[in-house]
């Protein structure tokens, strides 16, 4: 009897854990399949409220892909790989393609017309996502900024670049030639030099002086400023394009994470100084004498008084954005230029001579000069042509934007304007990689006027193009008159390119200088 009962327990606890099991394997197995069902729904409702991009993005050719990730790939390397792959793909689909980042489509575009609507639409005002990687840097300067914010910053910005600002400058600018003409000369007959290095010193010293009326000493031999911001725009760039680097959980355990934190601490500890400096002096009412040159944060204080009034913050962006666009940028095109013209002794001799004419070879340049070294400007634009140190800018479509009456770029999507590729397509630039100067003459060009935009174009445009060309006047005409430039590179492929937000040469500005006789 007794062992009966006990096998009837032993059995009825069979049952039970059985039947709890059961129950278990049923809860979990409705769990799962609930969680599959959700994800099949959103995943169903996500492309189907994409069906629309898809069926645009389907009219369009563009490289090969794979699932999810898209052609993610073809943008993993150094910035070398990253920027030769990019410009494959340009050549590979002339005037308009499309390729996917991930779940995000992109329109390459390098037709002029195209580039045109594109840049003069509202409906593109918008940078792509990815800039938010080089906020760390600008913050919410005209470069990365939304647009509510761009749009109120560009109107108080604006007046502190007219004329009458700029030929205050030119001061500035040729005081400074004086000290870079002195490096150089430290350089007379010692070979190859990047002379990326000399320069990006002198202009760090210009925007400095100008736009923040701080006097600094950038030809130290312990000057670094601009190895600073070289390396921080390499980092910045190589986390827009390796996707991996998109999330922080990766990014921070990474060596550009720490590069990135030094150098960023460095860097805004001066903006930030000069800023509260400023600020403080303009709210004591410390006034300039009359006829002292007020520097561009002075103006940019003054200017944005009242309801528009700036904080230190946010004028700190500006400068931060200024400063890497009027040191880095226009270092680099002078650089390209001073490269070209060691290649083309020809050109160079013009130029010496137009300069000589107009200057002469003992004073400084004033403002009255620039507008006369007209075969000068086309160098320049020449060089900038081949050059330009923004060579693709990304924009977000907030609405459907018609490019033709059957071709229409998709509210969704981004679109990548390929300036250096229609600065460079044949159609447009015969022979493009030749140096040719003369192509810019006003008697010459008959060019639709959206085949040469090293400036960007439309309301968002680069707002200092006239204070680039005017310091690179000054820089050109102060050293050309004392030197030649002489180079190993024969030809324009020579050069090899990559991007760090801007262009570079991989192997370097390399030239040599020699003494005029």
């Amino acid at each position: 009897m007794d062992s009966r009962i006990s096998h009837l327990e032993i059995s009825d606890t069979s049952n039970n854990t059985s039947v709890q099991s059961a129950s278990e394997w049923t809860l979990h197995n409705f769990l799962f399949t609930s969680l599959i069902s959700i994800f099949l729904i959103w995943y169903v409702q996500y492309h189907w409220n994409r069906r629309h991009l898809y069926k645009l993005a389907s009219k369009v050719p563009g490289p090969p892909g794979l699932p999810i990730l898209g052609n993610c790939l073809d943008f993993v390397g150094n910035c070398t790989v990253i920027f030769n792959n990019i410009t494959k793909i340009y050549d590979s689909y002339p005037d308009l393609f499309k390729f996917w980042y991930g779940p995000t489509l992109i329109y390459g575009v390098s037709k002029p017309e195209y580039l045109e609507k594109v840049l003069t639409s509202p409906k593109a005002l918008s940078k792509m996502y990815l800039y938010r990687y080089a906020v760390p840097l600008g913050g919410h300067g005209l470069f990365t900024a939304p647009v509510s914010i761009w749009k109120r910053h560009r109107k108080i910005i604006s007046p502190a670049f007219n004329q009458r600002v700029l030929d205050g400058f030119v001061e500035v600018f040729g005081s400074q030639s004086t000290i870079m003409v002195e490096e150089l000369d430290k350089l007379v007959g010692k070979g190859e030099f990047d002379v990326f290095h000399v320069v990006s010193k002198t202009t760090l010293n210009i925007i400095c002086e100008s736009a923040m009326g701080v006097k600094v000493n950038g030809h130290t031999a312990d000057s670094v400023f601009s190895q600073w911001i070289d390396r921080l725009m390499e980092i910045m760039f190589l986390r827009m394009f390796v996707f991996w680097y998109h999330f922080d959980f990766i990014f921070r355990w990474t060596k550009l994470c720490q590069d990135e934190r030094q150098l960023l601490k460095k860097f805004n500890t001066f903006t930030e100084n000069v800023v509260k400096e400023k600020r403080l002096a303009f709210e004591q009412n410390i006034q300039q004498p009359s006829n002292k040159r007020k520097a561009f944060l002075d103006l940019l204080i003054e200017f944005s008084t009242g309801d528009n009034k700036l904080t230190d913050e946010e004028i700190r962006d500006e400068v931060n954005t200024f400063m890497v666009a009027g040191s880095d940028t226009t270092a680099s095109s002078i650089s390209f230029t001073l490269l070209l013209l060691g290649m083309h002794p020809d050109v160079q001799e013009k130029v010496y001579e137009e300069i000589v004419n107009v200057v002469g070879l003992e004073r400084l340049v004033q403002p009255q000069d620039l507008p006369l070294l007209e075969y000068t400007e086309r160098v320049i634009k020449e060089s900038l042509r081949l050059f330009p140190v923004g060579a693709i800018s990304v924009r977000d479509l907030t609405e459907d934007l018609p490019l033709e009456d059957d071709l229409v770029l998709p509210k969704g999507s981004s679109v990548a304007l390929g300036f250096m590729r229609v600065h460079r397509d044949p159609k447009y630039w015969p022979d493009p990689l030749k140096f040719e100067p003369d192509r810019f003459l006003s008697t010459s060009s008959t060019r639709h006027p959206f085949t040469f935009i090293p400036f960007a174009g439309g309301s968002r445009n680069c707002i200092g193009p006239k204070y680039a060309m005017m310091s690179m006047k000054s820089l050109l005409a102060m050293t050309l008159r004392k030197f030649k430039f002489f180079t190993s590179y024969d030809r324009v492929e020579d050069i090899k390119l990559k991007a760090n937000l801007v262009l570079r040469t991989t192997n370097g500005f390399n030239v040599s200088v020699h003494l005029r006789k």
